[in-house]
């Protein structure tokens, strides 16, 4: 269920046959403090200016039972989502 709305959450679904997206990278950690995980995602963004669109996400108790395209395809939705979001606060006149 989602937290806030309280009803059951629809999912991607990477099904078979069902593409994942390419050009999309994603880091999923597992067992990592708060602390732990930044450090890895400073270190992985610090390789190249490649890696600084990658997503992170942690393991919950919700998505540790997901296959892996489907938390991939969760990853991707929710990645795209922030992006879009956070190109239109920097365009919001101040």
């Amino acid at each position: 269920m989602d937290e806030k709305n309280k009803e059951p959450r629809t999912l991607p679904q990477a099904n078979e046959g069902q593409a994942l997206p390419q050009d999309f990278r994603a880091v999923i950690m597992y067992g990592m403090s708060n602390q732990e995980a930044l450090a890895v995602m400073k270190a992985i963004k610090a390789i190249s200016s490649s890696m600084k669109d990658t997503a992170f996400a942690m393991t919950t108790k919700t998505n540790i039972t997901w296959p892996l395209g489907q938390l991939i395809a969760e990853l991707s939705a929710e990645h795209r989502m922030m992006k879009k979001w956070t190109e239109t606060q920097r365009e919001k006149p101040e």
